[in-house]
């Protein structure tokens, strides 16, 4: 089971950090461009105040002087463009955690790696919830914690790019929630929680790499995720959650890990891609709809003697094979109408 988490984290691992790259040469593109168009703007606003105001006290007229001010105040709007955001911050035990952000009209794309020549770790709760035309962000590689809604509604986002290795560890309740356009996530092998809906309804979302020591994940943290068809395993879970990856239409396969002790209600609810399952012999419960309506699915092999199976738990599962490979008969905890009348059921012998 580790051999094949192994090689499932490095397939998802080289396709989330190839588009992460991508994100990450243009972050570096645009960045290059706007201090270009800032320096080129700053000479041409000099210039304009310079020949207005040289006009105006040559020819001494008062309509010279009002066209001179106009031109002033043309330039300041011009200057304004160009005031860079401001971050807040507080400060804690390992360094500093990013709190608010303050932006006239450039967005705010990038938070740095350090404040005062210490580390930012973290990002507060809400700090850039439903904030509009933000394209992508860069974040500094020490990043440790991203807070609950941090990016939540934030419906333009569609990269976030790492600098250096990542060492995020804990990714708080919504964070990501309803960021439709998001396209990849890259972050190290340290992540150890995902919180509540964190990634829910990121439907632009195609590869999430979160590494393979996640300990927890929330109820529906990946939920209608309908493109997703790249994402990371865990060796660590020893659950499943509701519908943590209900309706995640484009995913092929998701390896459990040897400990897994609960498939919690529809936590592979409508995956109509995934092809094959097999349940590791260590989990005891398989919840209601746990698999209803993975279409796709052909294979499903569970090497445990599960207490108890969910009402359809494998409905619309149409001809599926479901293999038991250590229970002889059906167990009367079990739900009556579990499975679709149309899987092939084998018990052991």
């Amino acid at each position: 089971m580790k051999d094949e988490i192994k090689r499932h984290n490095e397939e998802a691992f080289k396709t989330s950090r190839a588009e992460q790259d991508r994100f990450g040469a243009r972050e570096r593109h645009v960045r290059s461009n706007q201090r270009i168009r800032a320096a080129m703007m700053i000479i041409v606003v000099v210039v304009i105040l310079a020949i207005a105001w040289a006009i105006a006290g040559v020819m001494r007229e008062r309509a010279m002087f009002i066209v001179a001010g106009v031109a002033s105040g043309l330039a300041l709007l011009s200057l304004i463009q160009l005031a860079p955001f401001r971050l807040g911050y507080t400060r804690v035990e390992q360094g500093y955690v990013v709190t608010s952000c303050v932006q006239l009209l450039r967005k705010c794309n990038f938070i740095p790696d350090t404040h005062k020549g210490v580390p930012v770790i973290g990002i507060a709760a809400g700090v850039f919830k439903e904030r509009k035309r933000m394209y992508y962000i860069s974040l500094p590689g020490g990043l440790t914690h991203i807070g609950k809604e941090c990016f939540m509604n934030c419906r333009d986002l569609r990269g976030v790019v790492f600098r250096g290795e990542s060492k995020l560890q804990v990714v708080e309740e919504k964070a990501f929630f309803n960021c439709f356009n998001l396209y990849a996530f890259c972050a190290g092998d340290e992540v150890t929680r995902v919180g509540d809906s964190a990634y829910e309804n990121c439907r632009s979302l195609r590869c999430l790499y979160l590494g393979g020591n996640v300990e927890k994940i929330g109820n529906r943290a990946f939920a209608s995720c309908g493109n997703l068809a790249a994402m990371s395993a865990s060796e660590k879970l020893t659950e499943i959650p509701r519908s943590a990856f209900n309706g995640c239409r484009s995913l092929t396969s998701m390896p459990l890990p040897a400990c897994l002790e609960k498939l919690d209600d529809d936590s592979f609810g409508y995956c109509a891609s995934l092809a094959s399952v097999r349940i590791p012999e260590k989990t005891a419960c398989i919840g209601k709809g746990a698999f209803t309506d993975c279409r796709a699915l052909k294979e499903v092999v569970i090497c445990s003697k599960p207490e108890f199976i969910g009402f359809n738990a494998f409905r619309n599962c149409d001809g599926a094979e479901i293999t038991f490979t250590a229970v002889k008969k059906q167990s009367k905890d079990w739900n009556g109408q579990w499975a679709d009348r149309r899987c092939k059921i084998k018990f052991a012998k």
